[in-house]
């Protein structure tokens, strides 16, 4: 085997943690989203919190959802 096949080989450690990204970004979006069930649940803030952590938790799961849809996530 000589050098150029062997960097085939090899993904750099930068890549690998833009690769975990997505996984990292769907973990948040399911603590945002038991966040604002929380929030509606227990009435913890006020209900312009509440609206925006919804809101927030709306366009985290089509961040998701565009995520799959490109194949970064199974």
């Amino acid at each position: 085997m000589n050098l150029d096949q062997f960097t085939l080989l090899i993904v750099p450690a930068w890549l690998q943690v833009v690769l975990a990204l997505p996984y990292v970004v769907a973990v948040f979006t399911f603590g945002t989203i038991a966040g604002a069930v929380s929030g509606w649940r227990h009435s913890r803030w006020s209900l312009a919190a509440r609206i925006h952590q919804t809101v927030l938790a709306g366009l985290a799961l089509l961040f998701i959802w565009q995520l799959t849809v490109l194949g970064f996530l199974p």
